[in-house]
Parts: structure tokens; sequence; C-alpha cells
């Protein structure tokens, strides 16, 4: 499935709208900087809960809107999404995102082979060839294994890492960021390469 020309079909289309509180909102902010240190410094990653044997819902062609206080903050896309008894998701033929900003701008849109959605934790777990692309700070996160937190908006991650910021790549293991890649730290740097030397 190519996610970057993804469109899905609306005859077959699923719908999902997610209000969060204004409460929420306050204290995803207040816990930003506190998650990021979980992220790196103290190793955290979700809990690897085994699904089911059988889930208890298929979606296919699911598009899923998530929203605050009326305002879109980001879209999911994927052909296929398996639904748990516990509230967990596995998406095995992978996904597509779009985040924007309150003025509807597309600030960054990224895909993973495969994707896990940890209910309790509220943890989305990509894998296989993840790819992040910030629109508005032309940027681009390449890894094999993502962590995003919907709620702080951060994403983080204890693999290896590159990242290509106009004409130079950056590279290391493990990573804390915002999901627009505005502010990102590399836990360990390894190099930094120019572009046009590695072409």
């Amino acid at each position: 499935m190519n996610f970057l020309n993804f469109k899905p079909k609306h005859t077959c289309t699923v719908c999902i709208l997610l209000k969060l509180t204004a409460g929420q909102l306050m204290i995803n902010k207040r816990c930003f900087w506190v998650y990021m240190l979980l992220g790196t410094g103290f190793g955290f990653t979700p809990e690897q809960v085994q699904p089911h044997d059988s889930p208890t819902l298929v979606s296919t062609q699911l598009k899923t809107i998530y929203s605050a206080q009326g305002i879109v903050k980001f879209k999911l896309f994927t052909d296929k999404a398996l639904h748990y008894e516990n509230g967990d998701r596995a998406y095995p033929q992978g996904m597509y995102i779009e985040f924007f900003q309150s003025d509807k701008e597309l600030l960054a849109r990224g895909r993973a082979n495969s994707v896990y959605f940890f209910a309790e934790q509220n943890i989305y777990e990509f894998r296989g060839d993840v790819e992040l692309k910030s629109l508005r700070e032309k940027k681009q996160l390449n890894t094999e294994e993502l962590h995003w937190s919907p709620e702080t908006e951060t994403f983080y991650t204890d693999k290896f890492v590159r990242i290509e910021i106009e004409d130079e790549v950056l590279t290391g293991e493990g990573l804390s960021a915002k999901q627009d890649l505005s502010y990102y730290r590399i836990a360990k740097p390894q190099g930094v390469f120019n572009v046009k030397s590695i072409k």
C-alpha cells in the first residue's frame, strides 16, 4: 500500500471522532517535559500486551479523525484495523497519519509498515520503515520503531534514528521529539553528514 497516495473509499470508510476536554489539554501541556524525560531518560516503553486470540471487530478502509474542541488534531488512515476486547488495536497492514494546526494547516505526516495501539497507556507503537515528515520544519525522521503519545503530542524511541534537515543528515540512537519535529533530542548522537556527500 502506498500511504502517501492513500485515498480511503467513502463507501466503506469508518470515521471516529474523539473529543478532548480543555482540562485534559491543559494537563497534557504540563506533562510534556515530564513525558519527554520518561521517554528517553528512563527508557519508558509501553508494556508489550499480547492481543487476544481473535479480535472482536475487524475494520477495513478505516479513516479516524481526532479533534479537540471542534478542531481536527490528526487523522489516521489504514487498510485494516483489528479491535480487541481490552481496547487495544492492531494495524497489520500499516498506517498513514496526518497532523494539523489549529488553522487546519497540515503540519506533518507519517507512515509505518505496522502499528499497535496500547489502550491502557494510550500509546501507539509504529514498526517497520517508520517515516515522519515535518512540512513546516522541513525535516524528515526515519527509524524502525517509534512510540507516539497523542496526549503529549510527542514521539520517542531507543532505536537508531536518522534525521534529515535541508542539506544535513543527523544519526544516533534514542530520540524524544514533538510530533511536528519543531523540537527533538537525540540521546546518543553518532554523526552529522552533508547530504551531497552521501548521495
